[in-house]
């Protein structure tokens, strides 16, 4: 019985010290800390799924109509230039920036736009990491690709 009143009475005791009654101010530490420790890295990995979600919406984008300009034009270097420009203009819509050529043709036939032939758009490219650019480059780690099929129109061509 002595023993509990002496345990009783140290606890008392404790408690009455004022530096270890007074937590004025700690929960304002406490959130601190927590919002630098939860949402700064879930911020980055906001930002980061948006990039790489973005390059996937572009890739799609190039690879499609990529492949349906060198259906339809006759001319390879007129076919090569529109893609070249259309690839420009969305890599720039979607905010990515490469110095790579992100897309590669292959046709089943030569000219690419003979009447029955397929022609394939593989597009590759590279998601660079928000806020890593001057550690890793423009490319980042992580590479995103799409390819699309389109077949020419076996009529294509054939006078009315």
């Amino acid at each position: 019985m002595r023993r509990r009143m002496s345990l009783r009475t140290d606890l008392r005791q404790l408690r009455r010290q004022p530096q270890l009654r007074d937590d004025d101010g700690n929960a304002v530490v406490e959130f601190v800390v927590l919002a630098v420790v939860l949402l700064i890295p879930s911020l980055y990995l906001v930002l980061t799924l948006g990039s790489v979600q973005s390059a996937v919406f572009a890739a799609d984008v190039i690879a499609r109509d990529s492949a349906r300009i060198h259906a339809a034009v006759a001319d390879p270097t007129e076919a090569a230039a529109q893609s070249a420009a259309h690839t420009t203009m969305v890599l720039e819509d979607y905010g990515l920036h490469t110095d790579a050529d992100v897309v590669d043709i292959s046709c089943s036939l030569d000219p690419c736009a003979a009447p029955g032939g397929t022609v394939r758009a593989v597009v590759r490219i590279p998601v660079p990491v928000p806020g890593l650019g001057p550690v890793l480059g423009k490319a980042g780690p992580v590479t995103v690709g799409s390819d699309h099929v389109v077949r020419v129109d076996r009529h294509r061509g054939l006078a009315p």
